[in-house]
This record gives structure tokens, C-alpha cells and sequence, in this order.
């Protein structure tokens, strides 16, 4: 990994930097994982139905919908690093809640405390997302996204196995703990960091101004053209990710041991996918071939729902993960050249609502339809819809400028700070 970073045409601060997000990022994200795991586990031991696991879900995904607004506010409002600092500790001081709600069996509890939880990660993400293109800044950025993408990877693959350990050879309580450690780790990271994002002093705090991503993306063809793309693919791969099991345990006969391989398969096609997308590339080629991998993800749904065998299934699999990690890099690569830098974050933040709404919408539609519709039937069909939107919409990205330039109506810039000493936030 060091050889990785230090190949890069990045300054050496800049390579520090980013080795620090993504090792703190990483290890969050690895013991989010962890805790994910145990808390679905313990929700579905219950005997209470899916009534349980389906809260769950729900108070992950909300906040990322609700709070959308405020938290790209607060990332374009605050400094950087003093904020990511203060929501991690706070957020690993309600990982130690959640012990006590855990242990209490108090359902009511638990999801509160998950809700809370996602509610700082609805603020922190933007804010981590609009920091990257100031350590990483033109070209440097697809090898810096990249990297990201890449150790997210990694830790999606190793996170339950891990958790599946700590579960089950210390309990909840344990993988908990591991998490609130990981919010630790990644609050000092923010401490370490040497770089700063910080609005201008100045900045006027005009009326509307919460809504100013969601009205940026509205008003630029592009940006919009790629959000209706995204919802399509997201209520796409969200509705088949609940048929999925069905099909995968009832209709090909998989074992618990090869579903968790097939999912594994997916995690390692989003390593591959990520660092394919590390060449830097102009706007219109990047949006080109954006529509090129969304048409690749929404084929393989296409395979998987038709798949007669489990290599198969596990092959579409694998080509999903491919296209969902070269769209990662993707999409923030042009979000970041396509919107002035003062209202970054909170495009980003509308970017997280996209994805919270998506996965709300698409895990209701599917668990109906299953209801009524045969789970093959509803894999393709969806992925038929998403390539219909694709080619409805997808001559909008295919037709953009290679032009860089955010719109001429941008505000003021945001200062980006090196902070020296890199030890106080």
C-alpha cells in the first residue's frame, strides 16, 4: 500500500493525507460492518418476523433522506476537520448507547439509536466526500477516489467475516465496541490531517440556502441527466438486492456458506471496478462512459435474474460489483467538476438523500412485488426498466461538453487551508 500511494504524482502532504482518510475511513467503515452484522443478527433472532430487521433498515437509511439538507449545510458552513472530528466522537459515544440498548432488548431503543447514529453519518459523509478534491485537486482526484473506493471496498469484504467472528465468539456487545473504536480511530485522523476546507469568514448565510445542492442539480442538465440515471439504477439494484436471497437460496439451492461467497464476489468486483477507474479522464468521457457501466450493471441484473446456475448468478454478481465501482469514482469525479466549490458538500448531501430515498423506495417495491410476482420476473423486468431509463435519458451525459468549469452563477470560493503541525483540529 505504501509503494501504491507513493507511485502517485501527489505531493508528498497530499499523499499523507489521503494514506490517513483512507486507513481512518477504511477502519470506520470495517467496523460499521461488524456492527451492521451483529445488530441484524440480533434483530432476526428475536421471533418477531421481519418487523424488526425492516426498522433497522429503515432508521440506517432515513436520516441520509431527512437530514440531507442541514448536513451539506454544516459541511459547507464549517471547517472541515473540526467537524468530522466532533461527529465521530460523538457517534462512537452512541456505539456505547447502543451496548446498553442491546442489552436492555429493548427494540425501541435500538432503532433510536441507530437512527441517531446515521444521522451522523448523513452530516459526516458530505463533508468527508467535499475534503477529498482539496487534498487530491484536478487529475490527482480519479486516482484519489480510487484509492477510497478501493479500501471500501476491502472492508465491505472483510467485514463480515469479522463480524461473524466477533459475534460469535464474544457477542454484540464486542463488534459494538470494535465500532465505537473505529469513530475513535477516525476522529483522530481528522486531528492528524494537515489540510483544511474552511468557507470564506464571510460567507453570507442566504435564505434558501440549505436547499442551494438540490437546486444546483435542478438547474444543470448534467448533473441532472446523471441523478435521474442513478435513482433508476438505484431502485433497480435496490428491489433485486431483496429477491436476490430468494433466488439465490430457493430457486438454485445455495448454501449459507456459498450466499456469503456470492457476496463476496460482489465486494471483489468493486476493488476491480474502483481501480479501473483511477485514469484520469474530461468531463464528457467520463460521463460517457458512465452510461456505458450503468448499462453494463443493469445487463447483469439481466443475467442474474435469468442465471440457471449458481456460477452464473455468482459471474452477473461479480459484473455488478465491477460496474458499481467504477460508477463510485465516476459520479464523484464529476459532481466535483461540475459544482462550485462553496455548495460541494451539499450536493453531495442531495447525492446521500438520492441514495437514502433509493434504498427506502426499493426495498418496500421489492418485498411487494415478491409478494405477488415470481422473484426472476421481478429481477428482469427491473433491470429492463433501468435500461429503458438509460437510453431515455443517458443522451444528456453522452452529449456533454468536456468543459470542467462548474456554472458561471457560482459563489465565492472556499478556502482550502493547509493547517501546519497537522495535530490540532
Amino acid at each position: 500500500m505504501k509503494d501504491y500511494f507513493r507511485n502517485m504524482s501527489f505531493t508528498s502532504s497530499a499523499r499523507r493525507d489521503l494514506a490517513l482518510v483512507a486507513t481512518g475511513r477504511g477502519l470506520s467503515l470495517l467496523g460499521d460492518e461488524v456492527a451492521v452484522l451483529g445488530l441484524v443478527l440480533w434483530a432476526s433472532v428475536r421471533g418477531e418476523g421481519p418487523l424488526p430487521v425492516t426498522a433497522l433498515v429503515v432508521a440506517a437509511a432515513l436520516p441520509q433522506l431527512l437530514a440531507a439538507p442541514l448536513a451539506g449545510l454544516l459541511a459547507d458552513r464549517l471547517p472541515t476537520r473540526r467537524l468530522v472530528v466532533a461527529v465521530s466522537v460523538l457517534q462512537s459515544l452512541v456505539v456505547l448507547a447502543l451496548v446498553a440498548a442491546v442489552g436492555s432488548g429493548s427494540l425501541p431503543l435500538v432503532v433510536l439509536g441507530v437512527l441517531a447514529l446515521n444521522v451522523g453519518q448523513a452530516v459526516a459523509n458530505p463533508a468527508w466526500q467535499a475534503l477529498v478534491p482539496t487534498i487530491a485537486p484536478g487529475d490527482d482526484l480519479p486516482r484519489a477516489l480510487s484509492v477510497l473506493q478501493t479500501v471500501t471496498a476491502a472492508a465491505m469484504l472483510l467485514g463480515p467475516a469479522v463480524g461473524g467472528l466477533l459475534v460469535g465468539g464474544l457477542g454484540i456487545s464486542a463488534a459494538l465496541v470494535v465500532d465505537a473504536v473505529s469513530f475513535l480511530a477516525l476522529a483522530a485522523v481528522g486531528l492528524a490531517l494537515r489540510v483544511e476546507r474552511r468557507p470564506e469568514p464571510e460567507a453570507a448565510q442566504e435564505k434558501g440556502a440549505a436547499w442551494a445542492g438540490v437546486q444546483l442539480v435542478a438547474r444543470t442538465p448534467l448533473l441532472r441527466a446523471m441523478f435521474v440515471l442513478l435513482a433508476a439504477t438505484l431502485l433497480a439494484v435496490g428491489a433485486v438486492n431483496v429477491a436476490e436471497v430468494f433466488l439465490l437460496t430457493q430457486r438454485l439451492g445455495a448454501t449459507a456458506e456459498v450466499y456469503g461467497a456470492i457476496g463476496a464476489l460482489f465486494a471483489l468486483g468493486l476493488m476491480v471496478g474502483a481501480v479501473a477507474a483511477r485514469r484520469p479522464l474530461g468531463v464528457r468521457a467520463s460521463a460517457r462512459l458512465l452510461v456505458g457501466v450503468l448499462a453494463w450493471m443493469s445487463a447483469a441484473l439481466v443475467v442474474l435474474g435469468l442465471a440457471p446456475s449458481l456460477a452464473v448468478a455468482g459471474a452477473a454478481t461479480f459484473a455488478v460489483g465491477i460496474g458499481n465501482g467504477l460508477l463510485n469514482v465516476l459520479v464523484q469525479s464529476i459532481v466535483v467538476r461540475r459544482t462550485p466549490e462553496p455548495v460541494l458538500g451539499r450536493v453531495f448531501a442531495a447525492l446521500s438523500a438520492l441514495v437514502g430515498a433509493g434504498l427506502i423506495v426499493a426495498t418496500t417495491a421489492g418485498g411487494a412485488l415478491l409478494a405477488v410476482v415470481d422473484v426472476r420476473t421481478v429481477i428482469v423486468s427491473c433491470a429492463v426498466l433501468s435500461l429503458v431509463v438509460i437510453a431515455a435519458v443517458g443522451r444528456v451525459l453522452w452529449t456533454a461538453p468536456d468543459d470542467a468549469a462548474p456554472p458561471e452563477d457560482s459563489p465565492g470560493p472556499l478556502l482550502a487551508v493547509p493547517v501546519e503541525g497537522g495535530a490540532s483540529a
